[in-house]
């Protein structure tokens, strides 16, 4: 883009996003960001006083990322800045857990992105860094429990979400709630394989812990492969593996391990 397009507002408890979140968004527009100071995350009334004030485009609000369900705190947020939205036009982006309910407040335009099984970054403890850990740092691991799993890490996440705000701003009617995940599936057996076989490539002089699986047949998934966000956005997704070597060599390089 050779010019500001969009003005957008990044609200709520977004440091695990960063720094893609905030860079992805000034690469096309003006961005606010107010600092906890200036907008308390427990005032949802004067999150939407701020709103009304400076009129953005759209909004993008990460709630609290803990792995609960949706807090009331977050439910009476997102109600707050979905009433100051409804008149304006504007657009308001934010992620849901996997089970968790669809809000019905939800009144103005709105693109919720629902998360998959396993949500993942290289900074923060979660289902990748526990394994990575695991065979870094133990002489044997068994497996077990071999669960169907679905992934999507923090870039390919926020690359994604922030395209498809950038098509639902040129065009009402792309709004809505969307799965998105990596492409693919995989199960807890393979995905923890592919963590081994990987550190072992990218660290050939390191003693991996030996792994050893459960005699246990793998559960399918209750659902097939949701494609509506691809066709809809007209992106192909990447493979789960992608992601995932990404955030080992993260990993790895914030260790000073490689």
């Amino acid at each position: 883009m050779t010019k500001v397009q969009y003005s957008f507002a990044q609200l709520g408890e977004s440091e695990i996003f960063e720094p893609y979140l905030s860079s992805e968004l000034k690469k096309n527009s003006d961005l606010w960001k107010p600092t906890e100071f200036e907008l308390p995350l427990n005032d949802p009334g004067l999150a939407a006083a701020f709103l009304t004030l400076i009129q953005p485009d759209a909004v993008f609000y990460v709630p609290r990322f803990s792995g609960r369900s949706f807090e009331s705190k977050s439910a009476n947020y997102l109600a707050a800045l979905s009433q100051a939205l409804e008149t304006k036009e504007a657009l308001l982006v934010s992620w849901l857990q996997p089970e968790e309910s669809i809000p019905p407040f939800i009144s103005c335009e709105h693109l919720l992105i629902r998360l998959p099984e396993v949500f993942y970054c290289s900074s923060t403890k979660n289902l990748i860094t526990d394994w990575i850990d695991k065979v870094l740092s133990r002489k044997r691991i068994t497996v077990s429990g071999n669960k169907p799993l679905r992934l999507i890490g923090r870039h390919l996440l926020v690359q994604m979400t922030v395209a498809a705000a950038l098509k639902c701003l040129a065009n009402p009617g792309f709004d809505g709630v969307y799965k998105l995940a990596a492409n693919g599936e995989t199960s807890l057996f393979e995905l923890v394989s592919f963590i081994h076989s990987t550190l072992a490539r990218l660290l050939p002089n390191h003693k991996l812990a030996k792994l050893s699986f459960a005699e246990e047949e793998p559960v399918p998934l209750s659902e097939e492969f949701d494609t509506s966000f691809m066709e809809n956005f007209n992106v192909i997704l990447p493979g789960w593996r992608t992601g995932v070597e990404e955030t080992i060599v993260a990993f790895l390089v914030h260790r000073k391990l490689f």
